[in-house]
């Protein structure tokens, strides 16, 4: 699987039915609209503030009129691609896939527009696995640090695994889920056609 040639196809999918569609209802994209198409951007602009303090009130949120434009042509052309072809959804699941194992932005803009992808079955039953896994595990570590009646060495001890815990949870579930994008990439490649690049 070559991911930068996966990541250039999905793009210029997604990007070129955008324009199609841009060009289909009337009014092609402007140049701002696709300047920011081809440059989305990878976080916010807007700082970050706390809402619950009173000091601070809530800031009023500028709309982004060309973002949501984009948005909303990606949401219709898909949609005109399932009434004409059905099969063309592995196209779009596949971008939002590739999208997302690369982290892209462009994962955020097919979420928004309403291409979701497909958790499998047992998604939930690891979730709730790692909970409990979670949970025992630091149950049992404030056990044992509060049975050595509070030593410097037991709480010590306790800290380092606790972090090392987490770091263990948080590491396993990014493998995890880059596993599960490239196994539905794959699925997608080769149900759709796409089977002839490289693998």
């Amino acid at each position: 699987m070559d991911r930068n040639a996966d990541l250039e196809h999905a793009l210029a999918f997604v990007i070129n039915r955008i324009e199609e569609e841009a060009t289909r209802s009337g009014y092609a994209l402007t140049d701002e609209q696709r300047f920011l198409l081809n440059d989305l951007p990878r976080d916010s602009a807007l700082p970050m503030t706390n809402v619950n303090d009173p000091e601070y009130p809530p800031m009023m949120v500028p709309r982004d009129v060309a973002y949501e434009r984009l948005i909303a042509l990606a949401r219709e052309a898909r949609r005109s691609d399932l009434r004409i072809n059905p099969t063309s959804e592995l196209d779009w699941k596949f971008a939002v896939a590739v999208s997302k194992l690369n982290r892209h932005p462009m994962s955020w803009l097919l979420r928004w527009a309403g291409v979701k992808e497909r958790k499998p079955w047992w998604d939930r039953l690891l979730l709730v696995g790692a909970a409990l896994t979670f949970t025992s595990i630091t149950f049992a570590l404030m056990w044992s640090a509060g049975v050595g009646s509070g030593s410097r060495l037991g709480w010590i001890v306790f800290g380092t695994v606790y972090i090392s815990m987490l770091l263990l949870l948080y590491f396993a579930s990014r493998h995890i889920e880059e596993w599960q994008l490239k196994h539905t990439i794959e699925k997608y490649r080769s149900s759709s056609g796409l089977s002839g690049q490289q693998s």
